[in-house]
């Protein structure tokens, strides 16, 4: 019989070596999904630097990650924090120069910013489209010129957080579509320019992920309640993926997922599994596959939880 928490040891060992002291940059670190990442890496030994909007969310998110580091790891790190609002001209170029003066350098960015809507689409007004390209493709823009030469100069890791809705069009997800399709073009062309220059890319396209219910609610939606009643939407666009029937993805094992998929040089991480095959389907058989896909996105089945 296998011995699986031996493997599980195993790979953990191997992830504390080859992220220990690498110096990372994690946009939208403070929360979400963004600060299980930060987390993980200051479990692995690695020297973070977290960029959030609160300074008050800024402190908390530093305190977790050096408790966790305390708690793993022997070696000495440093879990440092930053306040901007990459919306703002210039504030990439200034985050990316403290980050260079404080660590030394740059290793690893991790861009997790983004925002989700509910919407219908021949019904927004456009600004709510601009809305949604300045808050999931901009800010990833600036920072990124900044970080690219010394994380390509480092032959470390670009990695961008975008979602399902890159990949796929749903109902009353056609806004935040837009900005995460946007999103994966721009870092499709990074790719191109980066890897020559020893930078490895990596974008994350997941479903729904769940929350920290100790901290939130699993019943609560409010923030789409706006967004349904404005554009007339079903009760079920409230629901993670506008109600589309898939598994809440663990967050701490997600995180994990991408650091390998870092350490492998994976070009792309798509989870859950089954909507890369999803993706691939439509791109080659696109009534089969869209037919598909309205299965999955119906509403008839519904999640109890939300990214």
């Amino acid at each position: 019989m296998a011995d699986h928490s031996s493997d599980h040891s195993t790979r953990n060992d191997s992830a504390t070596a080859y992220w220990q002291r690498q110096r990372c940059l994690i946009a939208g670190g403070t929360n979400g999904f963004g600060l299980v990442l930060a987390k993980t890496l200051s479990r692995y030994g690695a020297t973070v630097m977290l960029l959030g909007r609160s300074a008050d969310g800024v402190r908390n998110a530093i305190a977790l990650c050096e408790s966790v580091a305390r708690t793993t790891t022997e070696s000495p790190q440093q879990i440092l924090g930053l306040t901007a609002d990459l919306n703002q001209t210039g504030e990439g170029e200034r985050v990316v120069a403290h980050c260079l003066q404080k660590l030394g350098g740059c290793d690893s960015f991790f861009f997790c910013i983004g925002q989700s809507s509910r919407s219908s689409i021949l019904k927004i007004a456009p600004k709510e489209i601009r809305s949604s390209i300045e808050a999931n493709l901009m800010t990833a823009v600036e920072i990124t010129q900044a970080v690219a030469d010394p994380v390509c100069r480092a032959h470390g890791h670009l990695v961008f957080i975008s979602s399902l809705a890159g990949k796929f069009v749903t109902p009353a997800m056609g806004n935040y579509a837009i900005g995460k399709s946007s999103l994966a073009a721009f870092v499709e062309a990074v790719r191109l320019e980066a890897k020559p220059l020893g930078g490895h890319v990596l974008l994350v396209s997941p479903g729904p992920i769940a929350r920290n219910t100790s901290r939130e609610p699993t019943s609560s939606f409010n923030r789409y309640d706006g967004d349904v009643v404005e554009c007339g939407l079903p009760e079920s666009a409230k629901q993670p993926g506008g109600g589309a029937s898939l598994r809440l993805l663990d967050a701490t094992r997600l995180a994990q997922e991408v650091l390998l998929a870092c350490e492998k040089q994976d070009p792309e991480l798509v989870r859950p599994k089954k909507a890369m095959l999803l993706a691939g389907l439509i791109e080659w058989f696109p009534s089969w596959g869209r037919r598909i896909l309205r299965q999955y996105t119906s509403g008839e089945n519904r999640s109890t939880d939300d990214k």
